[in-house]
């Protein structure tokens, strides 16, 4: 979609070039005129500052509805921290006088709110007049899905052109747009047709079915919106938008910004390095014990799928020695006859992990990210978990999301997608440093409180139930076969165990 991919950031940038000059333009006229008016100093200062703020803000990206009102809150924080600040630095060096920056700040704060509605004037004549329009896509024909297109096709001034719906074997009027397919094609029908936002209602759908069609979209220039479940409920200022009285949530960009995966990896590639030097008498003294308990070769090497699929070679300490490439079939190895003492406490410990620091200093891993698979079990998960090929999105890590929920081991591998989804579509540097706190806490031995347990009642006497009659039948229960499927006691899903694996394994530690 690469040509109308611009044309459609055109029409956004357009939108925040008119408003961006308007509110620049009126910053300028108060700093000159306080300057004149009060004192030149806290004029440049804070009217400065002001429309650095406003340039580097979201505040001007475009949008459907344009209400001065609705900006006001946000325009006048912007006016008072640095009309604030400047007070707090200027008035005690004697450079400035409190009134006149506080006038210089209201002179700021009016000059903005003029501006934008000016501004925003322009903005709905050009809407009007058939420009700068962004064309989109419903999902779902639903009562919201129906009434959102027809609010948005009467009216202009939101700037939207819905091109056509998508849903799941429902018919449509005819004069609310066509049907263009089913929530499967999405990807497909967002390039076909050229769409700029997705608007996603309700409809004949499946709500799984349209959580994997989004996410399709990763990398896309269409921005996603989401009517939430029982939007009547919904209060207007927590919300992104608001059309005809339904709440619209912007999803926020699969695709993060360069910038901050850039930070991601130069923290990766800072922590691994110190802490490798910091641990290398540890990794000494872990190599030489796994030497002489299992023999030459301490670092065990496995293929395993990283960010997009693509494979890389992982480093573990080895804790005994794989028969055959067992390692790459089998799941679990801690019931294993052959690990020795070093093997189990270093497996306990997740001591047997540390080499994989390596892998993140190489740029296969990263410090926080899902844990990385084995391609075998990548394979069969893709085909048996809903969502389990869009954990591949971010880098994989040594520890994760998931990890810190406690899922590990023989867990819900459903549970363990969910949580790599929504470390990757929420993910910020901060969660990173969060999940890593969390592990290192998880790390620490905690010493259980000591249970106060009642004194139980001496048992009451139950009476001897008779003896059976020679010729009374005997009930004998029949006994399972030992290929029964282990279910998830909650949620009666299935573990990694209950899955019809066919080579002859016990069962994920990771």
């Amino acid at each position: 979609m690469g040509r109308h991919a611009r044309g459609g950031r055109a029409a956004r940038n357009k939108f925040t070039i008119i408003v961006n000059s308007f509110e620049v333009v009126a910053l300028v006229a108060t700093a000159a005129l306080t300057a004149l008016l009060l004192a030149p100093l806290p004029a440049v200062v804070v009217t400065a500052a002001i429309a650095i703020g406003a340039l580097v803000s979201r505040r001007n990206a475009w949008r459907f509805a344009l209400s001065v009102l609705d900006d006001l809150p946000a325009t006048a924080l912007l006016v008072a921290v640095p009309t604030v600040l400047a007070d707090a630095v200027l008035v005690p060096l004697g450079l400035a006088r409190p009134l006149d920056v506080l006038l210089t700040g209201v002179a700021a704060l009016v000059a903005l709110a003029l501006a934008r509605t000016v501004a925003f004037a322009v903005v709905r004549r050009r809407r009007k007049d058939g420009r700068d329009h962004l064309r989109a896509l419903i999902v779902g024909s639903d009562e919201a899905g129906t009434r959102l297109g027809s609010s948005l096709d009467h009216g202009l001034r939101y700037g939207i052109r819905v091109v056509g719906f998508v849903d799941d074997d429902r018919p449509l009027l005819a004069d609310l747009g066509p049907q263009l397919g089913s929530v499967d094609g999405l990807a497909q029908l967002v390039d076909e047709h050229r769409i700029d936002v997705v608007l996603v209602t309700f409809g004949a759908h499946r709500d799984d079915a349209v959580v994997d069609a989004v996410r399709e979209l990763t990398g896309s220039a269409a921005e996603v919106y989401v009517v939430p479940r029982m939007f009547e409920l919904h209060q207007r200022n927590k919300v992104s938008e608001m059309v005809d009285g339904i709440p619209l949530q912007r999803l926020r960009p699969i695709s993060h910004p360069r910038g901050a995966w850039r930070v991601k990896r130069a923290i990766d590639v800072t922590v691994s390095a110190v802490a490798l030097v910091m641990v290398s008498p540890v990794l000494a003294v872990i190599a030489a014990a796994v030497r002489k308990e299992t023999g030459p070769g301490v670092i065990f090497k496995q293929e395993r799928i990283g960010q997009h699929g693509v494979p890389f070679t992982l480093f573990k300490f080895r804790s005994l020695i794989p028969v055959g490439g067992e390692g790459d079939v089998r799941w679990n190895i801690d019931t294993d006859t052959r690990l020795g003492r070093v093997g189990k406490f270093i497996r306990a410990t997740s001591l047997d992990e540390l080499p994989q620091l390596v892998n993140v200093l190489k740029g296969d891993m990263s410090l926080v990210g899902p844990r990385p698979e084995r391609g075998y079990f990548v394979e069969r998960f893709n085909e048996t978990i809903p969502g389990y090929r869009f954990r591949h999105r971010v880098p994989v890590g040594l520890t994760g999301y998931a990890a810190v929920q406690g899922l590990r081991g023989d867990t819900s591998i459903h549970q363990r997608a969910h949580f790599d989804n929504l470390y990757a579509e929420s993910w910020s540097v901060w969660l990173d440093v969060k999940i890593a706190f969390w592990t290192i806490s998880q790390l620490v031995p905690k010493r259980a409180p000591e249970a106060v347990l009642p004194v139980p009642s001496p048992p009451a006497e139950v009476p001897t139930p008779p003896a059976p009659m020679d010729d009374a039948p005997t009930t004998v229960l029949p006994r399972l076969p030992q290929h029964t499927s282990i279910q998830n006691p909650v949620r009666d899903e299935p573990t990694a165990a209950s899955l019809e694996i066919t080579h002859e394994i016990t069962l994920p530690r990771d």
